[in-house]
Protein backbone atom coordinates (compact mmCIF):
# COMPACT_ATOMS: atom_id res chain seq x y z
CA UNK A 1 0.00 0.00 0.00
CA UNK A 2 1.11 3.52 -0.91
CA UNK A 3 0.02 6.31 0.17
CA UNK A 4 1.01 10.04 -0.17
CA UNK A 5 2.23 12.61 2.74
CA UNK A 6 4.09 15.44 3.61
CA UNK A 7 7.79 15.68 5.03
CA UNK A 8 9.54 18.19 7.48
CA UNK A 9 13.29 17.79 8.19
CA UNK A 10 13.32 19.59 11.33
CA UNK A 11 16.16 21.77 9.60
CA UNK A 12 14.02 23.75 6.80
CA UNK A 13 11.02 25.77 6.82
CA UNK A 14 9.93 23.77 4.15
CA UNK A 15 7.37 20.94 3.40
CA UNK A 16 7.87 17.91 0.61
CA UNK A 17 5.50 15.80 -1.07
CA UNK A 18 5.94 12.16 -0.01
CA UNK A 19 4.94 8.58 -0.83
CA UNK A 20 5.02 6.13 2.10
CA UNK A 21 4.85 2.53 1.97
CA UNK A 22 5.35 -0.15 4.52
CA UNK A 23 7.72 -2.80 4.23
CA UNK A 24 8.22 -5.39 7.53
CA UNK A 25 8.54 -3.43 10.87
CA UNK A 26 9.76 -0.31 8.82
CA UNK A 27 8.21 2.49 6.71
CA UNK A 28 9.72 4.45 3.46
CA UNK A 29 9.31 7.39 2.26
CA UNK A 30 10.58 8.88 -0.53
CA UNK A 31 9.86 11.69 -2.61
CA UNK A 32 11.14 15.07 -5.01
CA UNK A 33 14.88 16.05 -2.78
CA UNK A 34 13.76 13.44 -0.11
CA UNK A 35 16.31 10.58 -0.76
CA UNK A 36 14.82 7.12 0.00
CA UNK A 37 14.34 7.15 3.91
CA UNK A 38 14.10 3.80 6.05
CA UNK A 39 12.25 4.16 9.90
CA UNK A 40 11.31 1.57 12.21
CA UNK A 41 7.72 1.44 12.98
CA UNK A 42 8.93 0.88 16.65
CA UNK A 43 11.18 4.24 16.58
CA UNK A 44 7.78 6.00 15.68
CA UNK A 45 6.26 8.79 17.90
CA UNK A 46 2.90 10.70 17.41
CA UNK A 47 3.75 14.58 17.51
CA UNK A 48 -0.15 14.46 18.69
CA UNK A 49 -2.58 12.15 19.91
CA UNK A 50 -4.66 10.88 16.44
CA UNK A 51 -7.76 12.66 16.36
CA UNK A 52 -10.78 11.44 13.63
CA UNK A 53 -10.52 13.35 11.00
CA UNK A 54 -7.37 15.49 11.35
CA UNK A 55 -4.09 14.70 10.10
CA UNK A 56 -1.66 11.84 11.81
CA UNK A 57 1.90 13.94 12.81
CA UNK A 58 4.60 11.16 13.23
CA UNK A 59 8.51 11.05 14.08
CA UNK A 60 11.35 9.44 14.80
CA UNK A 61 13.57 8.63 17.28
CA UNK A 62 16.76 8.82 15.10
CA UNK A 63 15.91 12.78 13.99
CA UNK A 64 12.86 14.36 16.59
CA UNK A 65 12.76 17.58 14.90
CA UNK A 66 11.36 15.54 11.62
CA UNK A 67 7.66 14.47 10.84
CA UNK A 68 5.70 12.91 8.45
CA UNK A 69 2.12 14.44 8.19
CA UNK A 70 -0.48 11.92 6.77
CA UNK A 71 -3.81 12.50 6.06
CA UNK A 72 -4.96 9.08 4.67
CA UNK A 73 -7.44 7.64 7.78
CA UNK A 74 -7.42 3.94 6.28
CA UNK A 75 -3.77 3.71 6.34
CA UNK A 76 -3.40 5.99 9.68
CA UNK A 77 -6.17 3.48 11.54
CA UNK A 78 -3.97 0.46 9.87
CA UNK A 79 -0.93 1.95 11.29
CA UNK A 80 -2.72 2.65 14.68
CA UNK A 81 -4.76 -0.48 15.20
CA UNK A 82 -1.30 -2.80 14.72
CA UNK A 83 1.00 -0.92 16.74
CA UNK A 84 -0.34 0.43 20.25
CA UNK A 85 2.04 2.56 20.90
CA UNK A 86 0.88 4.83 18.27
CA UNK A 87 -1.85 5.87 20.14
CA UNK A 88 -0.37 8.60 22.24
CA UNK A 89 1.68 9.00 25.52
CA UNK A 90 5.15 7.89 26.47
CA UNK A 91 6.69 5.04 24.18
CA UNK A 92 8.74 2.60 26.11
CA UNK A 93 11.43 3.91 23.95
CA UNK A 94 10.67 7.63 25.56
CA UNK A 95 10.15 6.09 29.01
CA UNK A 96 13.81 4.47 28.66
CA UNK A 97 15.37 7.29 27.43
CA UNK A 98 14.25 9.38 30.93
CA UNK A 99 15.27 6.43 33.01
CA UNK A 100 18.56 6.67 31.47
CA UNK A 101 18.85 10.63 31.96
CA UNK A 102 17.16 10.17 35.70
CA UNK A 103 19.55 7.30 36.48
CA UNK A 104 22.41 9.49 35.44
CA UNK A 105 21.32 12.52 37.36
CA UNK A 106 21.01 10.08 40.55
CA UNK A 107 24.57 8.43 39.73
CA UNK A 108 26.16 12.07 39.57
CA UNK A 109 27.41 11.52 35.87
CA UNK A 110 27.92 15.18 34.99
CA UNK A 111 29.62 14.51 32.42
CA UNK A 112 26.85 12.39 30.72
CA UNK A 113 24.69 15.49 32.02
CA UNK A 114 27.52 18.52 30.18
CA UNK A 115 27.27 16.06 27.01
CA UNK A 116 23.78 15.82 26.92
CA UNK A 117 22.95 19.56 27.56
CA UNK A 118 25.76 20.68 25.18
CA UNK A 119 24.98 19.11 22.16
CA UNK A 120 21.60 17.16 22.11
CA UNK A 121 19.55 20.34 23.54
CA UNK A 122 16.77 19.83 20.08
CA UNK A 123 16.37 16.51 20.71
CA UNK A 124 15.60 17.00 24.52
CA UNK A 125 13.36 20.10 23.83
CA UNK A 126 11.23 18.05 21.11
CA UNK A 127 10.78 15.45 24.14
CA UNK A 128 9.44 18.04 26.93
CA UNK A 129 5.82 17.32 28.31
CA UNK A 130 3.68 20.23 27.19
CA UNK A 131 2.39 20.80 30.80
CA UNK A 132 5.80 21.49 32.02
CA UNK A 133 6.41 23.46 28.29
CA UNK A 134 3.43 25.67 29.19
CA UNK A 135 4.27 26.25 32.91
CA UNK A 136 7.19 27.50 32.42
CA UNK A 137 6.37 29.65 29.67
CA UNK A 138 3.59 30.98 31.61
CA UNK A 139 6.63 32.07 34.63
CA UNK A 140 9.31 33.16 31.65
CA UNK A 141 6.56 36.12 30.49
CA UNK A 142 5.69 36.87 34.18
CA UNK A 143 9.56 37.42 34.87
CA UNK A 144 10.06 39.15 31.36
CA UNK A 145 7.04 41.77 32.06
CA UNK A 146 6.81 42.30 35.29
CA UNK A 147 3.91 44.37 36.29
CA UNK A 148 2.70 45.35 32.61
CA UNK A 149 -0.71 45.30 32.09
CA UNK A 150 -2.02 42.16 29.02
CA UNK A 151 -3.75 44.33 26.80
CA UNK A 152 -7.49 43.07 26.73
CA UNK A 153 -10.82 43.97 24.05
CA UNK A 154 -13.33 42.34 22.16
CA UNK A 155 -12.34 43.55 18.82
CA UNK A 156 -8.13 43.65 19.36
CA UNK A 157 -8.90 39.59 19.93
CA UNK A 158 -10.59 38.84 17.18
CA UNK A 159 -8.00 41.24 15.15
CA UNK A 160 -5.25 38.78 17.02
CA UNK A 161 -7.33 35.83 15.81
CA UNK A 162 -8.36 37.45 11.89
CA UNK A 163 -3.81 37.45 12.09
CA UNK A 164 -2.71 34.01 13.03
CA UNK A 165 -6.00 32.35 10.47
CA UNK A 166 -4.47 34.76 7.56
CA UNK A 167 -1.08 33.02 8.23
CA UNK A 168 -2.48 29.42 8.95
CA UNK A 169 -3.86 29.77 5.08
CA UNK A 170 -1.53 27.19 3.28
CA UNK A 171 -0.01 26.38 6.32
CA UNK A 172 -1.55 23.43 7.78
CA UNK A 173 1.29 22.47 9.77
CA UNK A 174 1.21 26.02 11.56
CA UNK A 175 2.00 25.41 15.18
CA UNK A 176 -0.34 25.73 17.98
CA UNK A 177 0.57 29.36 19.59
CA UNK A 178 -0.92 32.35 21.89
CA UNK A 179 -0.66 35.90 20.27
CA UNK A 180 -0.75 38.54 23.67
CA UNK A 181 0.13 42.51 24.13
CA UNK A 182 1.55 43.95 27.02
CA UNK A 183 0.88 47.58 27.73
CA UNK A 184 4.72 48.51 27.29
CA UNK A 185 6.17 51.58 25.47
CA UNK A 186 9.23 49.07 24.34
CA UNK A 187 9.63 48.17 20.70
CA UNK A 188 10.06 44.15 21.03
CA UNK A 189 8.66 40.73 20.77
CA UNK A 190 9.60 37.21 21.78
CA UNK A 191 8.30 34.12 22.04
CA UNK A 192 8.05 32.02 24.97
CA UNK A 193 8.14 28.09 25.75
CA UNK A 194 4.91 26.59 25.26
CA UNK A 195 4.10 28.64 21.83
CA UNK A 196 3.25 31.78 24.01
CA UNK A 197 4.17 34.88 21.25
CA UNK A 198 4.25 38.22 23.36
CA UNK A 199 3.94 42.06 21.40
CA UNK A 200 4.14 44.84 23.55
CA UNK A 201 2.64 47.94 23.00
CA UNK A 202 5.16 49.92 21.43
CA UNK A 203 6.04 47.50 18.65
CA UNK A 204 2.16 47.81 17.56
CA UNK A 205 2.55 52.05 17.64
CA UNK A 206 5.80 51.86 15.67
CA UNK A 207 4.02 49.44 12.31
CA UNK A 208 2.18 51.09 10.08
CA UNK A 209 -0.06 48.10 8.52
CA UNK A 210 -0.99 44.96 9.31
CA UNK A 211 1.97 43.04 7.13
CA UNK A 212 4.33 44.17 9.04
CA UNK A 213 3.04 42.80 12.44
CA UNK A 214 2.46 39.49 10.39
CA UNK A 215 5.71 39.44 9.48
CA UNK A 216 7.26 39.91 13.04
CA UNK A 217 4.24 36.85 14.36
CA UNK A 218 5.48 34.34 11.41
CA UNK A 219 9.22 34.82 12.63
CA UNK A 220 8.44 34.04 16.18
CA UNK A 221 6.11 31.44 15.10
CA UNK A 222 9.08 30.01 13.81
CA UNK A 223 11.08 29.90 16.59
CA UNK A 224 8.26 28.30 18.08
CA UNK A 225 7.56 25.76 15.58
CA UNK A 226 11.79 25.04 15.81
CA UNK A 227 11.61 24.82 20.03
CA UNK A 228 14.25 27.65 19.89
CA UNK A 229 12.69 28.91 23.82
CA UNK A 230 12.66 25.57 24.85
CA UNK A 231 16.20 24.51 23.32
CA UNK A 232 17.93 27.61 25.18
CA UNK A 233 16.19 26.81 28.02
CA UNK A 234 17.85 23.68 28.16
CA UNK A 235 21.32 24.63 27.50
CA UNK A 236 20.82 27.23 30.55
CA UNK A 237 18.92 24.76 33.36
CA UNK A 238 21.58 21.99 32.55
CA UNK A 239 20.19 18.27 32.82
CA UNK A 240 20.05 18.03 36.55
CA UNK A 241 17.07 21.00 36.78
CA UNK A 242 15.75 19.91 33.49
CA UNK A 243 15.14 16.15 34.96
CA UNK A 244 13.31 17.99 38.05
CA UNK A 245 10.79 20.06 36.86
CA UNK A 246 10.07 17.13 34.38
CA UNK A 247 9.27 15.27 37.97
CA UNK A 248 7.10 17.72 38.95
CA UNK A 249 9.05 20.69 40.94
CA UNK A 250 9.20 24.13 39.49
CA UNK A 251 10.97 25.26 36.40
CA UNK A 252 14.33 26.22 38.77
CA UNK A 253 15.64 29.51 39.29
CA UNK A 254 15.76 30.29 35.21
CA UNK A 255 12.68 31.95 35.51
CA UNK A 256 13.30 34.69 38.34
CA UNK A 257 17.27 35.77 37.20
CA UNK A 258 17.06 38.21 35.03
CA UNK A 259 20.34 37.49 33.17
CA UNK A 260 19.16 34.18 32.46
CA UNK A 261 15.51 35.18 31.27
CA UNK A 262 17.86 37.67 28.84
CA UNK A 263 20.16 34.86 28.00
CA UNK A 264 16.90 33.00 27.02
CA UNK A 265 16.07 35.25 24.25
CA UNK A 266 19.43 35.15 22.88
CA UNK A 267 19.10 33.07 19.72
CA UNK A 268 21.87 32.01 17.38
CA UNK A 269 22.48 33.22 13.55
CA UNK A 270 21.20 29.98 13.02
CA UNK A 271 18.22 29.85 14.63
CA UNK A 272 17.08 33.32 13.26
CA UNK A 273 18.23 32.46 9.72
CA UNK A 274 15.59 29.61 10.21
CA UNK A 275 12.73 31.55 12.04
CA UNK A 276 13.44 33.82 9.17
CA UNK A 277 13.44 31.25 6.79
CA UNK A 278 10.35 29.44 8.44
CA UNK A 279 8.23 33.11 8.04
CA UNK A 280 9.00 33.96 4.63
CA UNK A 281 7.94 30.70 3.56
CA UNK A 282 4.72 30.99 5.62
CA UNK A 283 4.15 34.21 3.84
CA UNK A 284 4.58 33.09 0.64
CA UNK A 285 1.98 30.38 1.09
CA UNK A 286 -0.36 32.36 2.95
CA UNK A 287 0.19 34.93 0.12
CA UNK A 288 0.67 37.78 2.76
CA UNK A 289 3.22 40.50 1.29
CA UNK A 290 6.88 39.90 2.83
CA UNK A 291 7.90 43.45 1.79
CA UNK A 292 5.97 45.14 4.72
CA UNK A 293 8.44 42.96 7.12
CA UNK A 294 11.62 43.98 5.23
CA UNK A 295 9.95 48.02 5.81
CA UNK A 296 9.80 47.27 9.36
CA UNK A 297 13.50 46.26 10.14
CA UNK A 298 14.49 48.66 8.01
CA UNK A 299 12.77 51.48 9.99
CA UNK A 300 13.65 49.87 13.59
CA UNK A 301 17.42 49.66 11.87
CA UNK A 302 17.16 53.58 11.85
CA UNK A 303 16.25 54.10 15.44
CA UNK A 304 18.94 51.47 16.65
CA UNK A 305 20.25 52.98 19.82
CA UNK A 306 17.24 55.43 20.66
CA UNK A 307 16.01 55.01 23.80
CA UNK A 308 12.35 54.26 25.21
CA UNK A 309 10.15 57.43 24.82
CA UNK A 310 8.71 56.77 28.55
CA UNK A 311 11.88 55.99 29.65
CA UNK A 312 10.12 52.72 30.77
CA UNK A 313 12.46 50.13 32.54
CA UNK A 314 12.09 46.74 32.88
CA UNK A 315 13.70 42.81 32.35
CA UNK A 316 12.01 42.87 28.60
CA UNK A 317 14.13 46.19 28.95
CA UNK A 318 17.62 44.55 29.01
CA UNK A 319 17.03 42.25 26.01
CA UNK A 320 16.87 45.27 23.62
CA UNK A 321 14.38 45.88 20.97
CA UNK A 322 13.26 43.73 18.59
CA UNK A 323 17.11 44.01 16.07
CA UNK A 324 19.22 44.44 18.90
CA UNK A 325 18.62 40.36 19.90
CA UNK A 326 19.19 39.42 16.33
CA UNK A 327 22.22 39.25 14.96
CA UNK A 328 23.05 39.82 10.91
CA UNK A 329 20.80 42.66 10.49
CA UNK A 330 21.88 44.00 6.87
CA UNK A 331 21.98 40.42 5.64
CA UNK A 332 18.19 39.30 6.80
CA UNK A 333 16.76 42.10 5.54
CA UNK A 334 18.07 41.74 2.18
CA UNK A 335 16.94 38.15 2.20
CA UNK A 336 13.38 39.74 2.44
CA UNK A 337 11.88 39.63 -0.95
CA UNK A 338 8.71 40.45 -3.28
CA UNK A 339 6.69 37.68 -3.87
CA UNK A 340 6.80 36.17 -6.98
CA UNK A 341 5.20 37.70 -10.02
CA UNK A 342 1.32 36.92 -10.55
CA UNK A 343 1.01 36.13 -6.93
CA UNK A 344 -1.95 38.57 -5.41
CA UNK A 345 -1.38 39.61 -1.74
CA UNK A 346 -3.95 39.00 0.57
CA UNK A 347 -5.81 41.36 3.17
CA UNK A 348 -4.39 40.55 6.61
CA UNK A 349 -6.91 42.50 8.26
CA UNK A 350 -9.50 45.16 7.11
CA UNK A 351 -9.10 48.51 7.65
CA UNK A 352 -11.72 48.08 10.74
CA UNK A 353 -9.27 45.02 12.38
CA UNK A 354 -5.91 46.49 12.16
CA UNK A 355 -7.60 49.81 13.89
CA UNK A 356 -8.84 47.51 16.70
CA UNK A 357 -5.49 45.60 16.71
CA UNK A 358 -3.48 49.01 17.42
CA UNK A 359 -5.97 50.03 20.17
CA UNK A 360 -6.24 46.94 22.08
CA UNK A 361 -4.31 48.55 24.94
CA UNK A 362 -6.66 51.84 24.90
CA UNK A 363 -9.43 50.27 26.54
Amino acid sequence: MTIDAIYFDGEYARDRAVTITVDGHDIIFTGDGVPETRWSIAGLHPVDPPSSGQPFRITHSSKPGARLVIRDEDFIRTLIDNHRHLRGGYSWTHLRQVAAWTLGGIIGLAALGYVLVSFLPQKVAYILPDGWRNRVGEQVVKGLVENARRCDSAAGNAAKSAMIAALAEGNPDLPPVSMEIYDMALVNAFAAPGGKIIFTRGILEKADKPEEIAGILAHEIGHVAYRHPEVQLVRLTGLQVLISVMSGSNGGDITSNIAALAALLQYSREAEREADDYALSAMQKASIDPMGLRTFFEKIRKEEGSTSKSGQSSTLGKIGNVFSTHPGTEERIKRIVPMPAGQVPVQVLSPEQWQALKAICAS
